[in-house]
């Protein structure tokens, strides 16, 4: 449906831009001209997408990925480059840059469809879909300057989304509106999907893009570094957030140390945190054996707390909660104290996991302590799987121990 062959982007960037007038009269007397650089927002990108596929390209901010969805779009022109559409395209970028703020919502409507081609005929079809999916039938006939923004975009998102089109370039836009609106727009979205058409979306959501897309691809510095499964998602994030998931060659897991962690209320003198009794496999931490998170604790008042963990896979997703609270201590003298999670076997999948720690007064519900990210680790299943099972767990933030059983019955 789309053929990108070798596709790359200049802009022309200068320094010593003149922000004032002052700036600019004194540029006329300085010898230090501005310099022009040049900045390559895609650099030979090339890629195929096939009919019925959805796309997702994930990147840090400044990888490329709105650039080459407005070249796709026909918003910029390439320096060098070929694409081949195979199909009617509508885009999802810069929502409602089609809307005139005089005209009314019915009025925009037919505009905006306009743009892509559509016939009167076609928008006349459509119309009701439109502006029931949009939710603002009381406000069709009101000119979209009064609009608040949680209604223009949903307008604009139902009208690209209801058109019958071949491909579809959706760039960042898929939490639109309020969550009501955006479970909707997820919903269409995959609707989209099961009637076979094709999707290329950009997004910084690593939950949803995981969902919604069959194939990745990773951007970094206007270049295609990686095509793949669900499985680009974890080289991204480690290149996103180095500072949490940047392990060395044989290191499973990082702890923060006593001297980087500052407690925010006095009655907390000091906590450190460990892990304990893992099993080590291959390239992470086994995820068929349990093991025992560690917290030394100590405090310097009496009083009830509650410690609370809360798991995170790699993408950002929380994964589950547990906490002390079952099993609080009806009073808690000043004193040093050891509290151990025991994680499960088989809940942990094939990824990278991060873990907060946060500490409640039980009485005053006041926070006495936070850490965020205290814990990071990599876990692996080391066990031989067939090929099937290998492909089951291509994604997924878990993977539990399950069995299931085919009976014959007739």
């Amino acid at each position: 449906m789309l053929e990108v062959k070798n596709l790359s982007k200049s802009f022309r960037m200068r320094e010593n831009r003149m922000d004032s007038l002052k700036s600019s009269l004194a540029h006329l007397f300085s010898q230090n001209k501005a310099v022009v650089e040049d900045f390559h927002a895609l650099k030979n990108v090339s890629f195929n997408l096939h009919q019925g596929e959805a796309l997702g390209i994930i990147g840090k901010n400044g990888a490329g990925k709105s650039t080459l969805l407005r070249i796709l779009s026909g918003i910029s022109q390439p320096d060098e480059g070929e694409i081949n559409f195979y199909g009617k395209a509508v885009s999802i970028l810069d929502i409602g840059a089609g809307f005139h703020p005089e005209l009314t919502g019915r009025e925009n409507i037919y505009l905006s469809a306009s743009l892509y081609k559509f016939t009167r005929k076609k928008i006349d079809e459509r119309f009701n879909e439109i502006v029931e999916f949009s939710g603002i039938e009381k406000f069709i006939d009101e000119p979209v300057k009064n609009y608040s923004s949680g209604m223009y975009l949903r307008l604009a998102f139902s009208i690209i989304t209801c058109l019958d089109a071949d491909i579809y370039l959706i760039d960042e836009v898929i939490n639109v509106g309020d969550a009501n609106f955006q479970m909707k727009c997820k919903n269409r979205i995959e609707k989209l999907i099961a009637e076979g058409k094709t999707l290329l979306i950009a997004s910084h959501n690593m939950n949803e893009i995981s969902v919604l897309c069959n194939r990745l691809i990773l951007m970094e510095h206007g270049k295609v570094i990686e095509t793949g499964g669900a499985d680009i998602i974890q080289k991204y994030m480690t290149l996103a957030l180095p500072k949490f998931f940047n392990f060395e060659t044989g290191e499973f897991f990082h702890i923060k140390r006593p001297e980087k962690i500052q407690p925010i209320n006095t009655s907390i003198k000091t906590i450190c945190f460990a892990i304990e009794d893992f099993t080590p496999g291959i390239k992470g931490i086994s995820i068929n054996h349990t093991f025992k998170i560690v917290i030394n604790i100590e405090t310097t008042h009496s009083l009830r707390y509650v410690i609370g963990l809360r798991v995170y896979e790699v993408s950002g997703v929380l994964v589950f909660v547990c906490s002390t609270l079952k099993n609080t201590l009806q009073i808690t003298e000043p004193g040093k104290y050891r509290i151990v999670f025991e994680m499960p076997a088989h809940i942990f999948n094939e990824t990278m996991y991060s873990f907060d720690c946060k500490v409640y007064n039980i009485d005053t519900q006041a926070m006495l302590y936070r850490e965020d990210k205290f814990l990071t680790l990599k876990m692996s299943d080391d066990e031989p799987v067939g090929q099937a099972e290998a492909h089951d767990y291509q994604s997924g933030i878990i993977k539990p121990l399950y069995h299931a059983e085919t009976t014959r019955l007739a």
